[in-house]
């Protein structure tokens, strides 16, 4: 017993870790723990993603983002409360997956190439087909969440948020890397099956659990959407780039919350 406790141990240090990772990397949530990302006992020479985690962060910013709704309903107009939560996701997001959209849309449109839409996208600019895709997206995520009954606005969080992280697993392990080098090849090694498991268990268990049985529906809507859009993407571009998994993110969620809407949940 007293030899087991130090690997239950480094066991927890290092799944903590790996949450920290990766609620650092898709989110601005002071989530304590920095220095376990820097430490060279817990770190390994491949860049640490925690990937299994990543509709547990999904899962964090839908509740913050469902208590501000249930609160908000109250004392400001839906529309008002609408903007509000789309301002307050950005801030939560550090707007790291609309940037992504924005990115590809820019490549994708503005490029003829293959190779040219894909030096477009390591260009940090916003160009004018960046500019329209982020203000469709915004536009038409405002006028869904405006769409609900006020009620089911919390549960539409807690079901689309963690669903569309795993869709951003299902991407990075399903598609091939479009370069050789680059933040999102180097991530995209990290994400083993067991990884991928972890995230779809959870993440469907997250749709159930919010919404009941229309969640399965909702789940296998978004992954649909992330696997089209995945074949769409590397089709195009010969592979999937980190604008590209934050692209799919926004897609998804967009398709979750119209599904739901279409679901009239009640």
């Amino acid at each position: 017993m007293i030899a087991g406790k130090p690997d239950i141990r480094m066991l927890l240090v290092e799944q903590y870790t790996k949450l920290v990772a990766a609620t650092r990397f898709l989110s601005t949530l002071p989530l304590p723990g920095k220095k376990l990302l820097v430490s060279g006992e817990t770190v390994e020479a491949a860049p640490l993603l925690g990937a299994e985690y990543f509709p547990l962060v999904g899962l964090f910013i839908g509740i913050i983002l469902a208590l501000l709704a249930w609160l908000g309903s109250g004392f400001v107009p839906q529309l008002v409360l609408a903007a509000l939560l789309i301002v307050v996701q950005v801030l939560l997001t550090g707007g790291l997956h609309l940037d992504g959209l924005m990115d590809s849309c820019d490549g994708l449109f503005g490029g003829f190439t293959r190779e040219r839409k894909l030096e477009i996208m390591r260009d940090s600019r916003v160009g004018s087909f960046g500019v329209l895709g982020g203000a469709c997206a915004l536009l038409l995520k405002f006028a869904i969440l405006a769409s609900f009954i006020l009620h089911i606005l919390p549960f539409v969080f807690l079901v689309t948020l963690p669903v569309a992280r795993w869709c951003m697993v299902l991407a990075l392990r399903g598609f091939p890397a479009a370069r050789a080098t680059g933040l999102g090849a180097s991530f995209r090694q990290t994400v083993t099956r067991r990884e991928l498991l972890i995230a779809c268990v959870f993440s469907l268990l997250c749709a159930l659990l919010s919404v009941g049985l229309p969640g399965i529906a909702i789940w296998c809507t978004m992954t649909l959407a992330a696997l089209l859009s995945g074949a769409w993407l590397t089709r195009t571009l010969g592979g999937l780039t980190g604008d590209t998994y934050g692209a799919i993110a926004e897609i998804t969620e967009l398709v979750g919350l119209l599904t739901c809407l279409l679901l009239r949940l009640h």
